[in-house]
């Protein structure tokens, strides 16, 4: 989670942009730089200022807050838009996991905006019985992970990686290995041995948002397992059937790890188990 204690620096940020004349000063310099008396010009005439002095103090103000760069241009001051303090003042702040999804949702949203028809939906179910109690299965679910979670449904690639299953909505599922940390989505229903679910990229390249759902039933002496994936965005073609095999792969691994011990994952040989490779 994100430090509370750094949005303290950034106050001036949203201090400059609580008012609307300022907030349109934001949009005209999003396109390019612009001088001072344009953009009084264009305040003027959208009712936002009332003189050059209120335009300058506006100005002024998003100057110390780091928001806007000036430079002398003969007579003319150049005003430019500093991105990187309104960046690290909204998205910058998240800590990286966080910071990493929200930037998913963004691209999504663009490419939903620019061309609805380019968007797809995917949705793949794998399921399995493990010859387990619902309790011992679900121990391994969520506080093993490393044990069957493993390449090649990895993003850091990194030896000493690891995967971390929270328990509290809103958090992050990790993959981390040292400082680096990777977001697979964000925990969003969990129900002790019954039910996990997150939504994020799930490691998909491009734009794309999904939901990932596992379901621990009894059957028999047993518990089923079943997962449910449902993705939409710019998904390739053939993307599908190569998530249907990895939870099938993963399923399987969870399977060994439970009834055998064998532990395929990032925390054992990171491979695919005979039965499957």
């Amino acid at each position: 989670m994100a430090d509370p204690d750094a949005f303290t620096g950034h106050t001036s940020v949203w201090d400059a942009l609580a008012h609307p004349a300022r907030r349109r000063i934001v949009e005209i310099l999003r396109c390019a730089p612009a001088p001072t008396g344009r953009i009084h010009e264009t305040l003027e005439d959208e009712g936002l200022s009332t003189s050059r002095f209120a335009t300058l103090r506006h100005l002024q103000q998003m100057r110390e807050a780091d928001l806007v760069l000036a430079t002398r241009s003969g007579r003319e001051r150049i005003n430019t838009l500093n991105g990187s303090a309104l960046y690290e003042a909204t998205i910058g702040w998240l800590a990286p996991p966080d910071r990493s999804l929200a930037a998913s949702l963004h691209r999504l949203r663009l490419s939903a905006e620019e061309n609805a028809m380019s968007l797809t939906t995917m949705h793949v179910t794998q399921s399995i019985v493990i010859a387990a109690s619902r309790e011992a299965v679900w121990r391994a679910f969520r506080e093993h992970p490393s044990q069957w979670w493993g390449a090649p449904y990895t993003l850091l690639d990194q030896p000493g990686s690891a995967i971390e299953m929270p328990v509290e909505i809103g958090a992050p599922i990790v993959e981390h290995s040292g400082s680096h940390r990777a977001a697979w989505g964000t925990l969003t229903e969990i129900d002790h041995e019954l039910t996990y679910a997150w939504t994020g990229n799930m490691g998909m390249g491009g734009p794309s948002w999904g939901i990932v759902t596992y379901v621990f039933a009894d059957e028999g002496e047993g518990t089923r397992v079943t997962v449910d994936h449902s993705q939409m965005g710019e998904i390739p073609e053939g993307v599908a059937a190569g998530y249907d095999a990895g939870w099938l792969d993963l399923n399987e691994r969870l399977r060994l790890f439970v009834e055998e011990g064998e532990a395929y994952g990032l925390a054992g040989t990171n491979t695919a188990p005979p039965s499957i490779g």
